[in-house]
């Protein structure tokens, strides 16, 4: 461990770089002080690889420093900072990583949604929540995937503009999301994901809606049956048993899947 340390006051960038990496995998609490101040090296690369060091030893004791990082000129040293925040899982990196989500890097803003979405605190959700209109669509994507994993009922507004998104994916993801939350408020705009252009998307809202278990999603739910997707009609099956237990004539053998991507 020494060595090391040592290492990292090295005159060659490759060598100090080279050392935080191995302080990372060592995963030893001992390497905090060494990799926090690796984090005010001349050099980007090497502050980039101390900073997801300071992750991958996942101890609270790091937020501060990284939350030093985040300011840094470099935006692969903000990412990797952020990426810190995110492995830790430390509820006083919300408020760290809040202001990320304005960063004018779209990868910055993207790894802040993931590493949000992995704390999974309520306070996130109304920063997460206005980036379901964001100009890049990976970014709009995380946000509504990251508003899923926290499964707070302030995030059904945003998320049902978000099954409004040009881009299918993103709509069947939104739709997912509001499975995720099962907060009544919800059956309106999935009843009407009913009707999107998309099987996988109409697929997605009758999964979202079965996952509700809302009375009023069966009327919806009952002219998804006609669909002429079959595996929208298998959704449509499997959501109104969840609704309806008793009647065995809508079970479904397999739950419908939907693939999550950010």
């Amino acid at each position: 461990m020494a060595g090391l340390a040592n290492a990292l006051t090295d005159d060659a960038v490759p060598v100090r770089r080279a050392a935080a990496w191995a302080l990372g995998e060592v995963q030893s609490p001992q390497a905090i002080e060494p990799l926090s101040q690796a984090l005010r090296d001349r050099s980007s690369e090497v502050r980039a690889v101390a900073a997801w060091a300071l992750g991958e030893i996942e101890s609270a004791r790091a937020v501060p420093v990284l939350g030093e990082a985040l300011r840094d000129p470099s935006p692969d040293v903000r990412r990797a900072a952020v990426w810190a925040l995110g492995e830790i899982e430390d509820k006083d990196g919300v408020d760290l990583l809040l202001p990320l989500l304005r960063d004018r890097d779209p990868q910055v803003r993207l790894a802040a949604t993931h590493a949000l979405g992995e704390i999974e605190s309520p306070r996130a959700v109304r920063g997460l929540g206005a980036l379901v209109h964001d100009e890049s669509p990976d970014v709009r994507r995380a946000a509504i995937w990251a508003l899923g994993q926290i499964e707070d009922r302030s995030a059904v507004d945003p998320l049902g503009a978000a099954l409004k998104d040009p881009d299918s994916e993103t709509r069947q993801l939104a739709a997912w999301a509001l499975g995720e939350i099962e907060d009544a408020a919800a059956v309106d705009p999935l009843a009407a994901a009913l009707k999107d252009r998309e099987p996988a998307v109409r697929s997605a809202a009758a999964w979202a809606l079965g996952q509700l278990e809302s009375s009023r999603a069966i009327e919806p739910l009952k002219a998804a049956l006609q669909d002429e997707s079959r595996d929208v009609q298998d959704a449509a099956r499997w959501a109104l048993s969840q609704i309806d237990d008793e009647d065995r004539s809508l079970r479904v053998r397999v739950r419908p899947k939907v693939k999550k991507r950010i």
